[in-house]
């Protein structure tokens, strides 16, 4: 057999981002592998260009006219390839196999490859296509393996990372700070001053990421190099060219920190007259809760790390485009590279769909607003009602095979970052679930054909918007009940009861599935965890996949650090339900603390494998209605307590997860990010408290504020405190009683499946050796063979489709987005892989800072100026004119109001929990 040796001694060089390609030359990489001539006497011969050419190949995963990964990335494989020994690569592959079985990221066709490799020469040869020769066999051998436990078995991470990593490359420097905490300072500034307006203008993080390049070029260029040695280390203002390690650190200071919490909306709905009116809101209050919310996703975030941060499975396609684009910004690329007939370098593909989408966004949002709600059915007859409420973009469904031309609307579900199988099963369960709306509205189930199809606002039984200030005492915070049984309860659409139920349905259903199907890994990283904390062991331990070994040689964040965070946080949130006159019981934290830390492991391992991202507003927003019944603060303070725990949980997460790709020592990492989210709170509460100032004409959050600052999602936090609060889930369940057994009917499914996917091959092997063999082929053929579609389906993934209805969300929000998704995250990636890794990304990144740049431009040339209300002519008029618009705006019904004057239970049956 041949033997491959390693004749090179040089260290390669990782973090530049130099490519190779066929037209380029192969020579690019070094030909440092070499094998031992047989008939010689230890005579040495260099492998032929060829050979490395097939090395590039096999790394990018691509045919051999179609190639090529870095060349400094494949340079970096070779030497790895050298050193390995058969045994060595046997027992990677091993390992993967058992790990990555249940991986539905993981490569299918590499996984088929890896497992007839290791049936031994022998097996791989006889099924081989292309020739394969003993020689073949250890060579892929050696690749596959050296690829795995080098670099990463998925292209996505291949795609935004480089093996490797250059430990002397600057990262926490001043300059990172200084310009991470002053785009944050102005984002979380101008993001919250914009954030009431309808519509609202934001600075996104990617919008931002293009101004830190050329900043960090400028300072390289101009500062000084002062500085002074600490600890052996030298601490300089300009230690030299701004690299791609302070770029990633600068990106996740701002990008973690750059909007108003999500206690924002609280605040306003406490303070300002219409809703709670409360003056004892201060300055001091708000910094309180806002830290308490904050730091509380900072600690969690920490200690999560060992379930979603270090495992190589969790992959976070979320932070992709963010990585590509950092890496087109600050590393070289070698001229002349063509791929499939692309010539370009990322950096001007990059500036390319930024130009175009920036250019083109004018058309479907000013010029040619039919483009973007393209109901084009609805054109045909407008006035036909049931044409409206299937097919149509505003107040319909959205069932229409061509739904808009605006990227704006069809990029929505991040169609260009979440893996195919994702999407594909959350759009199953988008259409199914429409259908199902579709059929209660038509059955006329809980008095859905008397409201619009698919609306989130909440009815009386007249068929008007419930107006909540009927059924309030004069405090405004509980039911008058001689008030309220003259006015009613209220009632939802039928798309609105749906989307309750569903999200019923798929907390347990996530929770149960997902704890189940990876028991034996979350077991192991709970043991881990609590070893860690309790004989101060080192996290790096634990993993030993090469992302964690690089970064190994740095000083990891202690568990205890984290648990200090926690502390504080959980202090600080006493002291706001204590100090401040908030109706909530500090025991309340404790419990939303509890579920916070039972939910957000299944939460964060969907967001790091499909991109499914879990809220739980509606889970705290029902609990907190059974605890307090009709008391709406408390239900307002606890839902702001869980919904914010773990969604800036889940922001901090990704930071962590970007950090660790780009091996950014982790203890910069945490400082960036805690200094960061205090200095965000403070910024965001003092512009609050500044705007509530400044209005002292009553108009802020109002429809007669002139800017537009209605605030619509303080009404919404409103309007839930009252009717989950004030109303209450028991009446909600006495309206609605299918709702309860919702919960029962998730939780049925996550079990089943979670059993099933744990066990399922070790009953197969039962009845293999127990059976006959005509007995077990039958049960193969009707059983075993349909469930192993479970290796890729997943319901708590497929589910979070359902969820995606009311306020205007539709079917048409899919897709469009569904057609991208099949051509670039299936077609191209299978097809054309090298291309995909080199422009996916960042056409994702370059489409989205085109549309929020031209989107912030529009905004202030043509919404400020009164310019864009001028325009009007057929391509702007056609959409709005018909059925489907007027449901939007709530005026179209199914059904008229019955000539009694109301739909829904006489009065002397209204449900009266309300102790």
């Amino acid at each position: 057999m041949t033997q491959i040796e390693n004749t090179s001694n040089e260290k390669p060089t990782a973090g530049r981002d130099t490519e190779v390609s066929k037209s380029v030359g192969v020579d690019e990489v070094e030909p440092v592998i070499t094998q031992r001539d047989p008939n010689s006497t230890g005579e040495k011969t260099v492998l032929t260009p060829e050979m490395c050419q097939r090395i590039a190949a096999m790394y990018g995963k691509k045919a051999e006219d179609d190639n090529l990964a870095p060349s400094r990335d494949v340079q970096y494989i070779v030497d790895k390839i050298q050193s390995m020994t058969e045994e060595e690569a046997i027992r990677i592959l091993t390992e993967a196999v058992e790990y990555h079985s249940n991986d539905p990221n993981f490569p299918q066709m590499t996984m088929e490859k890896i497992k007839l490799l290791l049936q031994g020469p022998k097996v791989y040869v006889a099924t081989g296509n292309e020739g394969n020769e003993a020689r073949d066999y250890e060579f892929d051998l050696r690749t596959e393996a050296a690829i795995i436990h080098y670099h990463s078995p998925y292209p996505e991470v291949r795609s935004v990372t480089a093996p490797g990593d250059d430990p002397d490359a600057p990262c926490e420097t001043f300059r990172a700070y200084f310009l991470g905490l002053i785009l944050m300072s102005g984002a979380t500034a101008i993001n919250t001053f914009f954030s009431p307006r309808q519509p609202s203008i934001s600075l996104s993080a990617t919008v931002l990421q293009l101004l830190i390049a050329p900043a960090g070029w400028g300072m390289a260029k101009v500062m000084p190099d002062w500085g002074f040695t600490l600890f052996g280390t030298r601490v300089s203002l300009n230690p030299g060219p701004w690299n791609y390690k302070e770029q990633v650190l600068t990106t996740i200071i701002f990008s973690m920190s750059s909007s108003p919490a999500g206690t924002y909306y609280v605040y306003l709905v406490q303070q300002l007259p219409q809703y709670l009116g409360h003056r004892w809101v201060t300055f001091a209050y708000e910094i309180v809760l806002a830290l308490a919310t904050q730091l509380f996703g900072v600690g969690i975030a920490g200690l999560l790390r060992r379930f979603v941060v270090y495992p190589s499975t969790a992959i976070f396609p979320k932070v992709f485009p963010s990585l590509a684009l950092n890496r087109a910004l600050t590393l070289p690329e070698k001229k002349g590279e063509v791929i499939n007939g692309w010539a370009l370098s990322r950096y001007r593909f990059f500036l390319y769909a930024f130009a175009i989408m920036f250019v083109y966004f004018w058309i479907p949002n000013f010029l040619f607003k039919a483009l973007r709600s393209f109901n084009w059915m609805t054109w045909i007859a407008p006035e036909n009602f049931t044409l409206a409420m299937i097919t149509g973009f505003w107040g319909g469904m959205g069932f229409n095979p061509w739904a808009t031309f605006d990227y704006n609307v069809s990029g929505v579900g991040d169609f260009l970052i979440t893996p195919w199988f994702s999407t594909i099963q959350q759009y199953a369960a988008r259409v199914l679930s429409g259908l199902i709306i579709i059929g209660m509205y038509w059955g006329n189930m809980y008095w859905s054909a008397y409201m619009p199809i698919n609306s989130n606002e909440a009815f009386a039984n007249d068929g008007q918007r419930y107006n909540v200030t009927r059924v309030l005492n004069e405090k405004m915070n509980a039911i008058d009940l001689d008030a309220y049984r003259e006015y009613g309860p209220p009632f939802f659409s039928g798309a609105n009861v749906f989307g309750q139920g569903a999200w019923f349905a798929w907390y347990p259903m996530t929770l149960f599935g997902v704890t189940i199907s990876y028991w034996d890994a979350l077991k192991k990283s709970a043991k881990d965890m609590w070893t860690g904390l309790r004989y101060r062991k080192s996290i790096y331990e634990c993993y030993k996949d090469p992302f964690t070994r690089d970064i190994a040689k740095y000083r990891e964040v202690p568990d205890w650090w984290f648990m200090v965070i926690l502390g504080g946080a959980f202090a600080l949130g006493v002291v706001a339900l204590e100090v401040w006159p908030v109706s909530t019981p500090w025991w309340a934290l404790l419990c939303v603390i509890g579920i916070s830390a039972v939910m957000l492991i299944p939460a964060t391992l969907l967001m790091a494998s499909a991109n499914v991202t879990m809220g739980f507003n509606v889970l705290f927003q029902l609990l907190a209605g059974t605890w307090f019944v009709g008391n709406p603060e408390a239900l307002i303070i606890v839902t702001a307590f869980g919904q914010n725990f773990d969604a800036q949980a889940m922001d901090y997460i990704s930071g962590q997860k970007m950090g660790h790709y780009a091996k950014v020592p982790p203890r910069a990492v945490f400082r960036g990010q805690v200094i960061g989210v205090i200095i965000n709170c403070f910024i965001f509460v003092g512009m609050l408290d500044w705007m509530v100032s400044s209005y002292d004409d009553g108009t802020l959050c109002t429809w007669a504020n002139k800017q537009h600052f209605v605030c619509t999602n303080a009404v919404l936090v409103f309007t839930s405190s009252i009717l989950y609060g004030a109303f209450g889930v028991k009446n909600m369940f006495a309206l609605y009683p299918i709702l309860p057994y919702c919960f029962i009917i998730g939780s049925v499914i996550g079990i089943t499946f979670g059993l099933t996917r744990r066990y399922g091959s070790s009953i197969k092997d039962y009845f293999r050796r127990t059976s006959s063999e005509s007995r077990f082929a039958s049960l193969e053929k009707w059983c075993f063979s349909p469930l192993s579609a479970l290796h890729w389906f997943d319901p708590a993934i497929c589910w979070s489709g359902a969820l995606n209805w009311t306020g205007g969300n539709n079917l048409s929000y899919a897709t469009n987005g569904v057609y991208l998704a099949f051509i670039f995250m299936y077609y191209i990636k299978r097809h054309y892989l090298a291309w995909w890794e080199k422009y996916n990304y960042l056409l994702e990144a370059g489409f989205g800072v085109g549309i929020a740049i031209s989107g912030i431009v529009q905004t202030f040339a043509l919404d400020f100026t009164g310019v864009g209300d001028k325009l009007d002519w057929w391509g702007i008029s056609v959409t709005t004119a018909g059925v489907d618009f007027r449901a939007y705006n709530q005026n179209a019904t199914l059904y008229s109001i019955p000539d009694s004057g109301y739909f829904g239970p006489s009065p002397d049956q209204y449900p009266m929990n309300f102790s």
